[in-house]
């Protein structure tokens, strides 16, 4: 009897364990998998190299303070452009220097990342852009052993460039190399040579840390990806090239509210060309039936309608179609902070300002049922949605607020 009763707590305690785990193993491949389970995305560069370098453009305009340094990252962000500025690898000394520009490369911020986290003798090896919260992620990374700076070092922080203040750090040797983030969570690592490996998952509004699992290896990259059933999936590569799935738990506010909820998210293209093919099935084989182009003014011009692996449908205009996943950026209002305004009708209209009469005209509608978002302000009998340069607004009269 009391062997039954022993084995029964046990079975309790693990599957507790269990479903209180934000990362659950699911599959390690090894060293032998295929490349085309990763897009590499997240660090175009190589998985090799401590640094991220991604320069998508190459001519943003210099402001005081980058003159001297060398361009390592040019991306395109909600609302316009990230450029971050370091001295060369080689250098003796540190400086960092974010620039944050707008659609029409205009500088709008100017961070000196040594001087907002008080640090000079550590490296940022990764910085990334929020588009929920238009905060500013960065870690300061040990240079190398955590003994040489006597445990001090690797911390990521989170920073608002509009309020001018630091949101919140995490506690050291918590973050170097490569760090990623979705609409609720941030994944990153820490690891050296001789030293102990981890891989964390955080809180992306306030740097708690919701999972911390030992590896043998250091981490050298990270790619999430949603599959069809919209769980979302994290893979891990170490040093030694082997490739880890990790199921993400309470995975991210859209992704999880997806799963029952249809959720208004805005989607734009992130390639080159500047648009990006709608076709009529989830293939390159499939006929072009339109463009999904660019971010103008902060906002796109399609809706997500369906996610994929690797193919999404989304509405543009009144084209319905597939476009690729490698190129599709997103936009949306939900991330699980506040009360959900609701769609109450079929076609539900979402009006955008115009500038010529300052009147509004209709952006896009959603289907009755839809959540629109949980992040928004009032404005008179509107709700208002925020985004680079303009506004979405959304009538009182047309949701229920729950």
């Amino acid at each position: 009897m009391k062997r039954t009763i022993l084995s029964l707590v046990t079975m309790l305690t693990m599957l507790s364990t269990v479903q209180a785990q934000r990362l659950v193993a699911v599959e390690n491949y090894g060293s032998n998998w295929s490349s085309s389970l990763l897009s590499m995305r997240n660090k175009p560069n190589g998985t090799i190299y401590r640094l991220r370098v991604d320069k998508q453009n190459e001519s943003l305009p210099r402001v005081p303070g980058t003159e001297n340094l060398e361009m390592y990252i040019s991306e395109r962000i909600d609302i316009g452009w990230l450029g971050f500025y370091r001295l060369s690898a080689g250098a003796d000394d540190y400086n960092f220097v974010v620039v944050i520009y707008d659609n029409d490369e205009k500088p709008l911020y100017t961070v000196n990342l040594c001087e907002v986290a008080n640090n000079n003798y550590c490296e940022v090896q990764d910085v990334r852009w929020d588009p929920d919260t238009h905060n500013l992620l960065f870690n300061m990374a040990c240079p190398s052993y955590a003994s040489g700076v006597s445990g001090k070092g690797s911390k990521l922080h989170c920073y608002n460039p509009e309020r001018g203040q630091m949101v919140w750090s995490t506690d050291w040797l918590t973050s170097n190399d490569i760090f990623i983030l979705d609409s609720k969570y941030v994944f990153c690592s820490y690891g050296f040579t001789s030293e102990k490996k981890f891989l964390f998952m955080l809180d992306k509004f306030t740097g708690k840390v919701y999972s911390k699992l030992p590896f043998t290896y250091k981490i050298q990259y990270l790619e999430l990806q949603t599959e069809p059933n919209n769980r979302e999936m994290l893979y891990v590569v170490d040093y030694n090239d082997h490739l880890y799935k990790y199921y993400v738990n309470g995975a991210s506010a859209a992704a999880a509210s997806a799963a029952d909820d249809k959720v208004f998210t805005v989607v734009y293209a992130t390639s080159d060309d500047g648009f990006m093919n709608v076709r009529s099935q989830p293939s390159m084989n499939g006929s072009i039936l339109g463009q999904l182009w660019m971010q103008d003014h902060g906002l796109g011009r399609g809706l997500l309608l369906e996610r994929g692996k690797s193919w999404s449908k989304v509405r543009v205009g009144e084209v319905t179609g597939w476009v690729y996943n490698k190129y599709l950026g997103t936009q949306t209002w939900v991330n699980g902070s506040g009360s959900k305004l609701i769609a109450k009708q079929d076609s539900t209209p979402i009006y955008c300002e115009n500038n010529a009469d300052g009147g509004l005209d209709v952006f896009t509608s959603v289907d009755k049922g839809t959540i629109i978002a949980d992040t928004y302000f009032e404005h008179g009998d509107y709700y208002e949605l925020r985004t680079g340069h303009d506004y979405l607004f959304i009538k009182k009269a047309d949701v229920t607020v729950r």
